[in-house]
């Protein structure tokens, strides 16, 4: 699978998490902090599915960390990093 950059998969996540996790009318921006935005462990499962399916990368569980899915912005940093794509 051809690598996508962090701007690309960030607005994927975006995309997703205000589709299917949040509320209609209490849309995410991507610097927006999950936890603060009410994503529980649950949708955070729900999000890593996602790029799991969409990017077919599964996050190692050493890397389940703060740092890594604190936002969409972050995440998808992460996964592009992880994917050899571009900041």
């Amino acid at each position: 699978m051809a690598a996508r950059g962090s701007e690309a998969i960030v607005g994927a996540i975006v995309g997703f998490v205000n589709a299917e996790i949040m509320a209609p009318g209490h849309a995410i921006a991507a610097s927006d902090g999950f936890e603060l935005a009410g994503v529980d462990s649950m949708a955070l499962l729900k999000i890593l599915l996602f790029v799991e399916r969409e990017f077919g990368f599964w996050m190692p569980e050493e890397d389940l960390v703060v740092d890594n899915v604190a936002s969409a912005a972050v995440l998808g940093a992460y996964v592009a990093a992880r994917l050899g794509g571009d900041d």
